[in-house]
């Protein structure tokens, strides 16, 4: 199972959330950010040399998940971006 909970716009990034089932019975809940899928469907637009479509997408989500479940694929982590603003990135600590 894996269904599409919640979609959480900030910054005018999206993050998907979604509920999904695993091997070990458990049913988590996954963020997945879109630039994700939208980099997937880019290489099945070049591969398949046509727009993708709904049934690419679901593809595409599937497939992710899929990667998950092996494991092959890390669980994605999210960051507030936000507390950067302002800091040296580059400066120690």
């Amino acid at each position: 199972m894996i269904k599409l909970k919640q979609i959480k716009t900030k910054y005018g990034r999206a993050t998907l959330v979604f509920e999904a089932d695993f091997p070990d019975g458990t049913v988590r809940t996954v963020e997945i950010d879109d630039e994700e899928i939208r980099e997937r469907l880019k290489t099945v637009r070049k591969i398949l040399g046509r727009p993708a479509t709904k049934t690419d997408l679901k593809y595409v989500i599937k497939t992710l998940f899929k990667e998950l479940r092996e494991g092959k694929e890390e669980m994605p982590e999210t960051f507030d971006y936000a507390e950067f603003i302002e800091v040296d990135l580059e400066a120690e600590g």
